[in-house]
């Protein structure tokens, strides 16, 4: 690869584009990654530019929201803005700005020049190139180029393609056979024609990948998986070659030479409204303000003493927002009982190959490169009906728009096929091969785990570790409800990779010489948190001593009772209140196996906030799924190795999920993936919305809107932790990369410290609470 004097602007320009994981393991993606280093205000003012919306509500939004009272006048003081300004801004007419975004030639063209069709031509062309390129095993036919280099293919594909100029770009075969056959340079060539002196040249490579971000987003994840593992990618920069040869060939056939060059030049350079943008960021933080103080309130307010006796049984849990239902419940059924909070790979971070004939996939955050490979066996029947219907979900006969104009005659036949895979019939996982490690590796596995979740002493006679995985019906989406600290995938192989582990002898034996001595009446059993239906799988029943029966059955009562509340619990949001209690569980796994239904559960939606402290602090507070909920004891962490664990992991995982949730939420059209009724599966990795166009990113509609109100809010996460400030603090100058997360205001930090909690801001700690307060409600909704 030659190196350019554009290359250093060509990076920046990459590296703003977010990752986007295929189907197979969708994973929430924090959508502004690449802006994380700038100052949420000024990454709002960017993305203005590049794609016409900012991650902000609409001023009214804002104003309903203080004459209603979710924003106080204590919530502006706390920004340390002007409140009078503040009102004055909203109140004044004024904040109504148009929006001004960097056009390409393609949109200035179709606006301008009697054409209207160029920006849907070009992303079409592009989208059936990437789809062809990487296609995942769900066409017949292989194309040529597929699997090859990106640019490549396509610059030789292109040279002969009549296409373009049966649409009407002239010219255009001899335009791509000019360019260089690098793409860097041919960035570099493009850039000559296309960029005017004085325009922000990162802005405008970001707005040309901005017209193809699904697609562009895909590309990246293959980047971000390839740099894992120490090789270099440099498909995006191809990427951003190809968009800009349709933008250099049709600047060349209908705009050079002409005055209506000089007038797209000028539009190239729009100015937003910065100060106006940075008003409502001030407002944003303050409709943030108030969820924030009043949880600070509750958590001080907390400390129930759960006292030192034995536990009838542990059970440690996801930290997902969704276990926060169920662990309350089941700690009400069994008051004797302790949850504990972990992220749901239980610190097994291993690449699993399923009884399909897909590649091993990685059970573990994606942060992570896992280091042991395990698998499962299985027979041919089970092999052939899972390829069936992974065939039948990625065929066109399984989108919604086939479904409804079939109708009833093809009702009989999906009846058929989707028998079994209800989530009353969800198949408990075949066996799962012993750990392939050896004893050094699963005795460090296993000690790392333990210190991590807390869990060194006082052990029960059962330990539950239960992961946690979701069932839906004809759901291109249906991994992004599964667990993504197991890298999208339900949590149950981890879970019970722990659970053996943690059972093995020589492993007790080892773990005994290192100080956590594990006692011998002691099981581990695995589970699985069912989050459609709040059902929990007890996994290798056989393996449980018949000496621990009276405990199983204990644990297993109390989970029927945990998982019926928690039902009830979520219901109404459903739409399922109506349903009698006892019905309610018929009711959801009908829900969850309904090929017509779009929204099977609501997912993480409305996920506000994480808390690291002992769960004595966040016991009494109903917390209405809103929180992750991660065990962390400051006093047993004197070298700070797990605060920074939590720091560097989950609170950035929960980061990414927060925000892509505050994406799909705050500008749906650019940043989400659009009507679940109207997705298509494209190659195996992503939807289109409709026949054409690009891949669609982010969260369906249905999955923060309800079809008359949205039922996600965007604020931004606040992580809570309880530990000293100064420790905070020390963890944070030693990791940049997440400091800046806080420092930039993308995601917030409180240390519960002592009788007070602190918010970090501009780089110090500002008191938002003390114990003295008094909190409104133990019921944070």
């Amino acid at each position: 690869m030659q190196k350019t004097d554009h290359h250093p602007v060509i990076a920046e320009a990459l590296k703003r584009i977010p990752p986007l994981w295929p189907l197979r393991n969708f994973v929430a993606v924090n959508p502004f990654v690449g802006l994380s280093d700038q100052p949420y205000a000024k990454a709002c003012a960017i993305l203005e530019r590049v794609s016409g919306k900012s991650p902000l509500q609409a001023p009214e939004e804002y104003l309903k929201a203080w004459r209603e009272g979710t924003i106080t006048p204590q919530d502006i003081k706390e920004t340390g803005g002007s409140g009078e300004a503040m009102l004055a801004f909203l109140t004044s007419g004024k904040n109504h700005r148009p929006t001004a975004v960097i056009p390409t030639v393609a949109n200035f063209l179709d606006r301008g020049l009697s054409h209207d069709r160029w920006s849907a031509f070009v992303t079409d062309q592009i989208s059936k190139w990437c789809g062809v390129t990487y296609d995942d095993n769900q066409t017949t036919w292989r194309s040529p180029w597929h699997g090859g280099d990106l640019f490549t293919g396509w610059k030789a594909a292109a040279s002969c393609d009549l296409n373009p100029e049966a649409f009407g770009l002239r010219g255009f075969r001899a335009s791509v056979a000019a360019l260089p056959d690098e793409p860097y340079e041919s960035i570099a060539k493009c850039l000559e024609i296309l960029c005017p002196a004085g325009l922000e040249a990162v802005e405008f490579l970001h707005r040309q990948l901005t017209t193809v971000s699904g697609w562009a987003g895909h590309v990246q994840y293959r980047v971000h998986e390839d740099a894992l593992r120490g090789m270099e990618n440099h498909s995006l920069a191809g990427l951003l070659a190809i968009r800009l040869s349709y933008d250099a060939a049709l600047f060349e056939a209908f705009l050079s030479g002409k005055p209506a060059a000089d007038r797209w030049f000028l539009e190239s350079s729009p100015v937003v409204d910065e100060e106006g943008i940075s008003m409502l960021a001030l407002w944003q933080s303050a409709y943030e303000a108030g969820y924030r103080r009043e949880l600070a309130r509750g958590l001080l307010g907390g400390g129930v003493s759960q006292g030192g006796k034995r536990p009838s049984f542990q059970a440690v849990f996801c930290i997902d927002v969704r276990s926060e239902v169920l662990r309350r419940h089941l700690e009400a059924a069994a008051p004797d009982a302790r949850t504990i909070g972990f992220a749901g790979f239980f610190g097994f971070s291993v690449a699993h190959q399923t009884t399909s004939d897909e590649p091993a996939s990685s059970r573990c955050p994606v942060l992570l490169v896992p280091g042991i490979t395990t698998g499962e066996a299985c027979g041919g029947r089970t092999r052939a009906a899972a390829g069936s219907w992974k065939a039948f979900q990625n065929s066109a006969t399984s989108c919604f728009s086939f479904v409804e104009s079939m109708g009833l005659a093809f009702g009989a036949t999906l009846a058929k096929r989707i028998a079994g895979h209800s989530s009353a019939e969800r198949p408990a996982p075949v066996a799962t091969d012993q750990f392939g490690a050896d004893l050094d590796q699963r005795v460090a596995t296993a000690e790392g785990a333990l210190l991590n979740m807390g869990l060194t002493k006082n052990f029960g006679r059962l330990v539950l570790i239960c992961g946690h995985g979701s069932s839906s019906a004809n759901n291109p989406h249906a991994s992004s409800l599964d667990c993504g600290a197991c890298g999208g995938h339900a949590g149950d192989v981890n879970a019970r990779l722990a659970a053996a582990t943690l059972n093995d002898p020589l492993v007790r034996a080892a773990l005994a010489d290192r100080g956590i001595r594990i006692p011998a009446d002691t099981a581990f059993v695995a589970g699985l948190h069912l989050t459609s239906t709040d059902e929990v799988a007890i996994f290798d029943r056989n393996l449980i001593p018949v000496s621990h029966a009276s405990d199983l059955d204990k644990l297993t009562n109390a989970l029927g009772i945990a998982g019926e509340a928690a039902r009830s619990e979520r219901a109404p949001a459903l739409g399922e209140s109506a349903v009698a209690r006892g019905g309610l569980l018929k009711s959801l796994r009908n829900r969850a196996g309904d090929i017509s239904q779009v929204r099977p559960e609501w997912g993480l939606a409305n996920n506000a906030a994480l808390v690291a402290a002992p769960r004595e602090r966040s016991a009494a507070l109903n917390l209405a799924g809103r929180v992750f909920l991660h065990d962390y004891d400051a006093t047993a962490d004197p070298d700070d190795k797990i605060l920074t664990l939590i720091l560097c992991a989950p609170v950035v995982v929960a980061s990414w999920i927060n925000l892509q949730y505050h994406a799909s939420r705050l500008d749906p059209a650019n940043l989400g993936s659009g009507n679940k009724t109207l997705h298509n599966v494209a190659g195996g990795i992503g939807v289109l919305e409709g026949n054409g166009g690009d891949l669609r990113n982010g969260l369906p509609m249905q999955s923060i809107h309800d079809g008359e109100r949205f039922i996600h809010e965007p604020r931004r996460l606040t992580v809570f932790i309880e530990a000293p400030r100064e420790r905070l603090a020390a963890v944070l100058a030693s990791q940049p990369s997440v400091r800046e997360l806080f420092d930039n205001q993308w995601i917030h930090l409180c240390a519960i410290d002592g009788e007070a909690c602190h918010l970090y801001q501009n780089n110090g700690w500002k008191r938002i609470a003390s114990k003295e307060d008094p909190a409104r409600s133990l019921v944070l909704s």
